[in-house]
């Protein structure tokens, strides 16, 4: 219950800085918008081609602040699902006590409690794993990108590096929209180059050395997922259920691959979701 109630607090203060950080960027934003329409005009004198009269009245109709009021609903959309997240795992975290003699209840004179439980217990070890390691190198491209942003003096480097420290468990289109974002804030912000190219190579350059070099040696082999099954996981969840299908579509997948792994009958099918074909479960349930 003391667990729960300090993730309820975090929640709660995560979601007043969120809200906070929003409602500021939102203030300032039709000063971005001010700067926004001479950068898209001197972008468009730069290309070969005769300015059309639609192209100019798009530039004339771009709405900085629609954008930022989009992008703070789902903001807000992505702490309410973080938040419907956590509850289920505190619920799940109470539940576990009872979740072992339910089991042996269940299977009481048969051969199948052990591996039920040799199931779960990898089920849970694969699952901290992703989970404690994602965290974690959230946690370092966050605050390394928050230093770099702050540094240099980028508006809002807190808010933008939790941001990326939340994208960053989206797989593959996270960690380029937690580029995205603040490299274009980068463009309005300042008028000289050399702090946005600062701004621009540092965010992808720390995005490249953790999601590149440093996650896959923590991570190993452990989730043994095809690059393409979680790609098409990501598609399938956040199609089914939005952000927070994003968010689970990995740990689902994970799951799906070792119970499939533990019956003859369905063996093929975890061989196809992972990476070499090979596969750590044990051909001794039966359907």
């Amino acid at each position: 219950m003391a667990s729960a109630l300090v993730i309820a607090a975090a929640l709660g203060a995560l979601f007043n800085f969120i809200t906070q950080n929003v409602t500021e960027v939102i203030n300032v934003a039709p000063e971005y918008q001010a700067r926004l329409q001479p950068l898209i005009g001197k972008v468009i004198s730069w290309l070969p081609i005769e300015e059309p009269p639609s192209l100019r009245e798009f530039v004339g109709q771009f709405d900085f602040s629609t954008i930022i009021s989009r992008l703070a609903s789902s903001l807000a959309s992505i702490a309410g699902n973080a938040s419907i997240i956590s509850i289920y795992v505190i619920f799940l975290f109470l539940e576990q006590r009872s979740f072992g003699p339910k089991i042996k209840a269940m299977t009481r004179g048969t051969d199948s409690s052990k591996n039920i439980f040799e199931i779960i217990s990898e089920i849970n070890a694969d699952t901290r794993t992703y989970i404690g390691i994602k965290t974690l190198t959230s946690a370092i491209t966050g605050l390394v990108s928050f230093g770099i942003m702050a540094a240099i003096g980028l508006d809002f480097a807190a808010f933008w590096g939790v941001l990326i420290f939340f994208l960053n468990f989206i797989p593959t289109v996270g960690s380029i929209l937690a580029t995205i974002f603040p490299s274009l804030l980068s463009l309005l912000a300042f008028d000289t180059p050399l702090p946005i190219v600062g701004i621009i190579g540092g965010v992808v350059a720390t995005q490249v050395l953790v999601g590149n070099v440093l996650e896959p040696r923590l991570m190993g082999n452990s989730l043994n997922l095809s690059p393409l099954v979680i790609l098409l996981s990501l598609s399938f969840w956040g199609a089914l259920w939005g952000v927070t299908g994003m968010f689970l579509c990995v740990p689902i997948t994970v799951i799906t691959m070792i119970i499939c792994s533990h019956f003859p009958q369905t063996r093929p099918f975890a061989v196809l979701l992972s990476s070499n074909g090979r596969i750590r479960g044990k051909k001794k349930l039966e359907a």
